[in-house]
Order: structure tokens, then sequence, then C-alpha cells
């Protein structure tokens, strides 16, 4: 109680005189029967209470905190309590998360000291979600993981928060990409009642999403197409253009453009409206996307200025792939190739670092956490039971037990660790071909901007202003010149794919210099002289003197022999 009260006195410096409709909520729970007052708080707290602003949020849960202690209506006391962080979690970012987590930890001691399991699954999925918010995933999975362990004991049919349990860990597996899971627990979320209609219209949505992204779109489409029945039903503007831009976005993926484009349109009016910014975002740039189709260069430009004023408004990085992406796309229908690769370069970066935040490893390390305490847990209610020989037979099964969950775990890891390995070679090749790639498409391009400045040069001079030859020459000089942070990159790709290439190389011949030993790595890769030239940034004759210097070095008799050799390494 005084930790409450302290936590209180922290939120609400301000607190005074509660504003009116304040006793409202405290005489409809007192009017209420004992057996139905916590699912008349729940009902008060979701409708009314989680849409005040901080200050009238808190008084009103404080009040009602202070007169369930007063009857000893526990339930209701931790309900309160877990309320309070609840608001925290939903509407105030990390500064605050630390002051909700200290809200369930109060309520969930509560719950534990007398042994209520519904309250207990409800504050670990609650703080699941918190630590989720906080990109921390080993904890979010780890409370979830608990929180299910609790639910399948009671049964999810007997489990009176099934539904928003279930929805909560799907959006969690669909987020983290893994949506055959994700459509497991929403599918199974729909079969139970909703005390939130706001939930079954995010359940048939993300539903709808993990649908999409298994490339099942009738099924996204029906689904989608539900939640959009719903959201329109409960009048809620923002998920209505939500799902409709989920929808059109469907048909857009099906190239149902007529079905796709007044769908797109409606879900970006209503959630710049509702000031959805991601879903704002994406939906522009795909109506960019469909206007470069049709070759409307001007209007898709049009659009992504839009696109990049929307993104400035929200932290997401993900629509700023798409962008990107579509700005590049723009660009090339421009010819201006200088602006279209700094746009492809920067998407890449970004996709890079996304992909790192997802590690789907550590679900099953939180998995394997929670499996063990499971274990030691029953081992010392056996230990506590009074039979020896029920003890002896038990800790025996125990025993052997853990001897085989154990082996199944090292198998498992080492199983995981030649998997990880082989995904990170594999990612490393896949990275290296996209470098060489990127490296060949820019000398086709050097090739046509060559071929331009020939025309050019070719009309009468009349015909031809300076200034424009200096333009391309210039444009021609930046593409023709691999700077080293460049060449550092290659080399840490190539490294990842020949392993010991250039240790080899220098214990082997000493006196190769630095750009020799390039020149010998990219013919491991067996590129063409003209390929080679244009990622070192010389003219061809000058790889045919390089490869001359080389041979004589190492005594090697022709190119034949030089490139055997190098193929050796």
């Amino acid at each position: 109680m005084r930790t409450i009260i302290v936590l209180l006195c922290q939120l609400l410096p301000a607190l005074v005189i509660a504003r009116p409709g304040q006793t409202d909520f405290l005489s409809v729970l007192k009017n209420a029967n004992r057996e139905d007052r916590l699912t008349v708080a729940r009902k008060i707290y979701n409708d009314q209470i989680i849409h005040l602003d901080s200050a009238q949020a808190f008084v009103a849960l404080n009040h009602i905190s202070q007169w369930a202690t007063n009857i000893h209506d526990m339930p209701l006391k931790i309900f309160s309590v877990m309320a309070m962080g609840d608001y925290l979690k939903e509407y105030f970012s990390n500064q605050r998360n630390g002051k909700a987590l200290e809200f369930f930890t109060t309520a969930l001691n509560m719950a534990l000291r007398l042994e209520m399991k519904e309250a207990e699954a409800e504050i670990y999925n609650n703080m699941g979600w918190l630590y989720y918010k906080q990109d921390k995933f080993p904890q979010a999975f780890e409370y979830m993981i608990r929180a299910n362990n609790i639910i399948q004991k009671i049964g999810y049919e007997n489990y009176p928060y099934a539904s928003r349990y279930l929805y909560d860990l799907g959006y969690i597996y669909c987020d983290f990409g893994n949506f055959d899971k994700a459509k497991l627990y929403l599918s199974e979320a729909i079969r139970y009642p909703y005390s939130n209609s706001l939930y079954a219209v995010r359940t048939l949505n993300t539903l709808g999403l993990a649908y999409r992204e298994l490339k099942q779109y009738d099924s996204a489409i029906f689904y989608f197409t539900r939640g959009l029945d719903t959201a329109r039903v409960i009048h809620n503007v923002a998920w209505t253009g939500i799902l409709s831009g989920n929808l059109g976005t469907v048909y857009y993926f099906l190239k149902q453009n007529d079905e796709a484009v007044p769908l797109l349109k409606t879900d970006y009016e209503l959630s710049m409206a509702s000031k959805e910014w991601t879903s704002a975002a994406n939906t522009i740039i795909m109506l960019a996307d469909l206007d470069l189709d049709k070759h409307l260069v001007h209007a898709a430009a049009l659009k992504l200025e839009e696109a990049r004023e929307v993104i400035n408004r929200q932290t997401d990085r993900r629509p700023f792939v798409y962008y990107a992406l579509q700005k590049a796309r723009l660009f090339k229908y421009l010819k201006r190739y200088d602006s279209a690769f700094a746009y492809l370069d920067t998407a890449r970066r970004v996709v890079n670092k996304l992909n790192q935040r997802r590690d789907a490893v550590v679900f099953s390390q939180a998995e394997q956490k929670v499996a063990v305490e499971l274990h030691l847990s029953e081992m010392k209610l056996l230990e506590s039971e009074k039979s020896k020989m029920v003890l002896v037979r038990n800790f025996i099964i125990v025993v052997i037990l853990l001897v085989l969950i154990i082996a199944a775990q090292l198998i498992f890891r080492q199983q995981l660790k030649q998997k990880k390995n082989k995904e990170l070679l594999n990612n490393a090749v896949r990275q290296l071909h996209y470098y060489i790639d990127s490296v060949r498409e820019k000398n086709q391009l050097i090739n046509q901007f060559k071929l331009e400045i020939e025309q050019l040069h070719a009309q009468p001079e009349q015909y031809m202003l300076l200034q424009e030859k200096e333009a391309i020459a210039a444009k021609l000089k930046q593409y023709s010149i691999l700077t080293e942070n460049d060449w550092n990159e290659f080399r840490n790709l190539f490294e990842k794919v020949q392993i010991g290439f250039f240790s080899t190389l220098k214990q082997r011949f000493p006196d190769l210099t630095p750009s020799e030993q390039r020149l010998l790595a990219l013919m491991k890769l067996q590129l063409s002289k003209r390929e080679m030239a244009g990622m070192l940034g010389i003219a061809p004759d000058s790889i045919k003197k390089t490869r001359q210097r080389i041979r004589k070095k190492i005594n090697v008799a022709d190119d034949a022999a030089l490139e055997e050799l190098v193929a050796s390494l």
C-alpha cells in the first residue's frame, strides 16, 4: 500500500479535487453486485477511463483502489493497480515505463500472495507487452510464455480474457515475422468473445496481415473485409482508414488497381485525419508507385514529397525503405542516376539495421528458461512430499527427464549454431553478390553516359553547350572512382566468403602492393577486365599492365597460369 501511495504522489503532483463526473465511476461500482464488480470495473476502464487525460485517469483509478482497500475487495484492488500500469504502458514512452513496471510488480505480488491465477496471467501478459514496446524481446516473450502456461492450465475456454491474450501473442508473432504462429493464435482468438469491440477489429486486421504476408490473398481479403465492416459499425475512423488501406494493398499486389486505388485514397485521407502517420506514409508511397507504373512522373514526385513530410512525423523506419526505393525509381525515370544510386544505398543500409532487430533465437531461449524453472518448481514440490517411496520414484523420473532435456537442448543448440553459421555464410554470399551486381549496374550506367557523350560530340557544336559536356563528364568521374570506404565494405564481405584469402596471399607473396592484392581479389570473383577497371576506377589497359607486373613478381608464365593460381588460393 505504501508503494502505491508513493507512486501516485510522483505521478499526480497537482492532484486536487476530482473533476466533475469522476465520482460517477465509483457510484456505478458501489451499485454493482460483488460478483459483477470486477467486470463492471473493466468496462468502465476500457470504455471511459482509458480515454481520459492522465490526471483524470489516475484520480479515478486511485478512488477505485482506495475504495477496494476499504471494503477488502482484493480482485478489484489488484485490477485498479494493474490498470494504472496499463494506462502508462499505452500512453507514455520510456520515461514512464519504469513507473508502469512498478505498478505491474505491485499488482503481481498481491496476486501471487493470494494465488489469483487469472490476475497473475493478465499481469504477466501486460508486462510482456511493456517489454516488447521497449524492444526487450527476451523479457517480453518470457513473460508472455509465463502467462500462456497459466492460461493453458486454466483452459482458454475458462479464461475470461482469452481473446485479448491470444490477440496480444498473435500480434507479437506477426510483428516478429512468424506469420504461421501468428495465424494460429489469432484464429483461436476470434473464437472467444471480446469485452472491447476495438480488439475484435485489431484481431481481424492482424489476421489479415498474417495471411497477406503468407500470400494467401483470398483469406486476407476475407478478414480485412470483416474488420472493415466492424470498424464502420463502431464508427472508428482510424481503423476504417487502416483497414481500407490494407485491403487496397492486397488488390494492389493482385494488380487489381481499379479496386485498390479508391481504398488506398480512403486510407490516406482517414489516416491523415486520425494522425496514423505510418499507415498514411505507406499508402501515399503506394499511390506514387501506381503513378510511376502509368509514367505519371510529376504526379508521383508530388506524392513522394507528401510522403516524406508524413514520414518525418513518426519514428518507424520501415516506411522510409519503401519511400527510398520509390525515390530511386523516380530518379531513374528522370535519368538522375547519381540520386537513384544514393537512395538505393540508403534503403539497403536501413534494411540491414531493421534485420538486426529481429533474432528468432530469442524466443526459444525464453521458452527454455521458463521450462527449466517449471521443472525446478516441480522438484521442490516433490521434495516436500512425505512418502519416501513416491519421492524416490519421482526423483528418478525427474532426473531422467532432465537428462533427456539437457541432451535435447545440447543437440538443439548445436543444430541451431550450425544453422546460424550457415545462414550467416549465405547472407554474406548474398550481400557480396548484391554488391557485385550493384557495381555491374553502375558500369552499365557509365557505358550509357559514355554513349550519350559520344552522341553529343557527334552533333554540330551549336546544338551542344559546353556546360552540358562538363556536367556529364563530372558524373562519369564520380561513378568511375571507388572510394576507400567502398573498398573496405567490399573486403569485409569478401573475407566472409573467401575466408583467409588475404592472409594467405600476404603470407605467400609478401611483396605484393595493396592495389595488386585488390586486383587478385577481383580475379578470384572471375570478373571481366572492364568490370574490374570500373570497380578500381582505372582504365582497362591498366588492368593488363598490373597483371603483367604481378606475373613477374610471383614468377608466373602467363595469364592462364595466374588465374589458375588465384583460383587455388
